[in-house]
């Protein structure tokens, strides 16, 4: 596996061009319309959750505010860059070789993996983030209470809301690539 600042997935290396697919797999205009939408729901549900956990953060006042800090720095530096390797895993079958690439740029952290997979995989590929860091977060707040449970909560909450896109993606594949 390598790591490398703004890396490029190989498009022309795999015979990948305009013509035959990578700009005709989805319409970016319908994508971004969804992901808007997303975004509109996503704000929405935190600010239900905000109100729903009002008592809580009153209760803890100034340690709410470590917490969430904790939480933002655990999810940036831990959960993030192993989100983005759980998406290799199903596509590389578990061997982290040199196809295997995890992007840095300024405004994000990708995987890329150079070399064909089936749609299966990329499915996988997809929801595998997802689901790990949903089960893991949500056992681990339900087995919690007070401000540990609020920590976790806070924690599953980054990680769904860096997920929307895969999974926005894991549906759009279902509905719209061709077995």
């Amino acid at each position: 596996m390598k790591f490398q600042l703004n890396a490029e997935y190989d498009y022309t290396g795999h015979e990948i061009s305009e013509a035959n697919g990578y700009t005709k797999w989805y319409d970016w205009n319908t994508v971004k319309k969804h992901i808007n939408i997303m975004n509109l729901i996503i704000w929405f549900t935190i600010t239900v959750g905000v109100f729903l956990f009002r008592e809580q953060l009153h209760i803890y006042g100034i340690t709410r505010f470590v917490v969430i800090f904790s939480a933002i720095v655990i999810w940036l530096v831990i959960i993030t860059p192993l989100h983005e390797i759980l998406h290799l895993f199903p596509l590389s079958k578990g061997k982290l070789d040199d196809k295997c690439i995890i992007s840095i740029n300024k405004k994000a952290v990708s995987a890329l993996y150079n070399e064909h997979c089936s749609r299966t995989q990329y499915l996988i590929c997809l929801i595998l983030p997802f689901l790990f860091f949903g089960v893991i977060l949500t056992f681990a707040a339900f087995l919690s209470n007070g401000i540990w449970r609020l920590f976790f909560v806070f924690l599953l909450i980054m990680s769904c809301y860096g997920s929307y896109t895969d999974i926005y993606m894991f549906f759009y594949v279902v509905k719209h690539v061709r077995k």
